[in-house]
């Protein structure tokens, strides 16, 4: 099993910036931008997808609630636990890498695998084949007990949706402060 990672990823499209949310935009711009999406062919995005997304972070406000409490961020900037900046995603081909332990504690939850496969996995009766403990819940860094998923998912059936974790940040002073670094002439 892979060692817990020092760092988090967030990866995302130039064009559009970084650590944006779709569920801060009204339907039709939402829609608007998940339509160019998949209109670029770099990523299938289903029809349902937004329900799906917004029913998913409804589900991860009400976990951050009960874990943490309130927070700077009411929604979440999604990041992946692990070095993901390989630019492997044709759609979101630049990355944000910050160190985990930058972060405190109170400003971080996790699901494992990705929050949009968790839920559906713990509540989806054609899913349980797949179903681990620690699908459809959202954790602190209470998440380490389970192990990074490493390859398992390539020859374990019952992995096939565990490839990463997915972090969610609740407070982006520290992202803004990095932001402010990588954009400043003055950066090395």
């Amino acid at each position: 099993m892979e060692s817990f990672p020092e760092v988090i990823t967030h990866n995302y499209d130039p064009r559009r910036g970084p650590c944006r949310n779709i569920c801060e935009l009204s339907e039709e711009q939402a829609e608007r931008v998940l339509d160019e999406i998949r209109a670029s062919g770099l990523r299938a995005i289903k029809a349902n997808y937004l329900e799906r997304r917004r029913l998913t972070e409804e589900w991860l406000i009400r976990e951050r609630r009960r874990l943490l409490g309130p927070t700077k961020l009411e929604r979440p900037v999604y990041f992946f636990l692990g070095d993901f900046a390989d630019g492997k995603d044709p759609s979101r081909p630049s990355s944000l890498v910050i160190r985990l332990r930058e972060f405190p504690p109170e400003t971080l939850t996790f699901t494992y695998p990705d929050s949009m496969a968790s839920l559906p996995i713990a509540t989806r009766d054609d899913l349980r084949p797949q179903r681990k403990r620690y699908h459809g819940q959202v954790f602190t860094l209470g998440v380490a007990e389970f192990g990074m998923p490493g390859e398992r998912w390539k020859s374990d059936p019952t992995m096939k949706y565990d490839k990463f974790i997915e972090v969610q940040v609740w407070d982006d002073r520290l992202i803004n402060e990095r932001l402010l670094q990588v954009d400043s002439p003055l950066s090395p």
